[in-house]
């Protein structure tokens, strides 16, 4: 039998160390720094195979905004690089973020933990009786339902290419890797932006309720208003509508919006529960930016 592995989903954050990337401090050459002054003069736009906004002509964020802001966050929490290459296994990546859902971090890696401590391998897992799987990654809630969708990805994985395996999608175009995926129940463009941006490598911008959050305050996702104004002139000279606001439109707007070499780093500051804003702004506060002070609840931020 294999032994068992010891990848996990996300690590156990611990001082200076984060759940992915490389915490940067006081380097002495920034991303954002890399991005404005490259040899190359590449320009702060999206590079994403023609990704586009769902919300035309609705300017915010511009590449600017974003860099301004990256700048004053990463000065404070530290800039996220990202390894050169990941040697995860893509199922492990897919299988932890769907673990992660409505729960903590803590108790999605114990969860992670103890399933590939009962089975080591996927393939052990495809096999496995529902309850004994259920009962692995119980502590991460909605074990019922996370059990059925797991299984069912690797089952229909072997069916189709013989082996219990996603290795496939390294080789894939990021946009590849969100329709293979998002075919799964249990699987959608955050997880799909998440093996881009963690294992395959592409640049992608995952929105989980705490970007979506972030997003809205800063003005970077159209309100009510906005978009009832839009359609109105829209549907007089026959253009396509604004959607209604969700995180999947939000996810388009901000991945097409934002510097491919700030989407790791930023995604990251933003999310991190134990060394990102999360941390100073969490659901109950409000975070604004004047271009160059953070304000939380209409108050500057301490240290940043």
């Amino acid at each position: 039998m294999p032994a068992k592995r010891k990848t996990v989903a996300t690590p156990l954050v611990r001082k200076a160390s984060f759940s992915h990337g490389i915490k940067l401090a006081g380097a002495k050459r920034s991303i954002s720094q890399e991005a404005q002054t490259s040899s190359k003069r590449r320009k702060l736009t999206s590079a994403t195979l023609g990704a586009e906004s769902p919300y035309a002509a609705f300017a915010k964020p511009t590449a600017s905004e974003v860099v301004c802001l990256h700048k004053v966050l990463a000065r404070h929490f530290g800039e996220r690089r990202q390894a050169k290459r990941s040697n995860r296994q893509i199922l492990d990546t897919v299988v932890g973020t769907i673990l992660s859902q409505n729960t903590t971090n803590v108790n999605s890696h114990r969860a992670f933990t103890q399933l590939t401590d009962a089975f080591p391998t996927w393939d052990a897992v495809r096999k496995a009786r529902p309850s004994a799987v259920q009962k692995a990654i119980k502590c991460g809630g909605l074990a019922p339902k996370k059990t059925v969708w797991i299984q069912n990805i690797l089952k229909t994985l072997h069916k189709e290419q013989g082996k219990t395996s996603m290795q496939y999608l390294m080789k894939a175009s990021k946009e590849q890797v969100h329709t293979d995926l998002e075919r799964f129940t249990g699987v959608g463009k955050k997880t799909s932006a998440i093996v881009n941006m963690f294992t395959v490598g592409h640049p992608d911008m995952a929105v989980d309720t705490h970007v979506f959050r972030y997003a809205e305050q800063l003005g970077w996702a159209p309100n009510d208003r906005e978009r009832a104004a839009y359609n109105k002139k829209a549907k007089k000279v026959g253009v396509k509508p604004w959607p209604v606001v969700s995180r999947d439109t939000i996810y388009a707007h901000l991945d097409a919006r934002f510097p491919d070499k700030l989407k790791y780093s930023m995604h990251l500051i933003l999310t991190d529960t134990e060394g990102g804003l999360p941390v100073v702004c969490g659901a109950g506060k409000k975070l604004s930016f004047d271009g160059k002070k953070v304000m939380i609840d209409g108050k500057p931020c301490v240290g940043v």
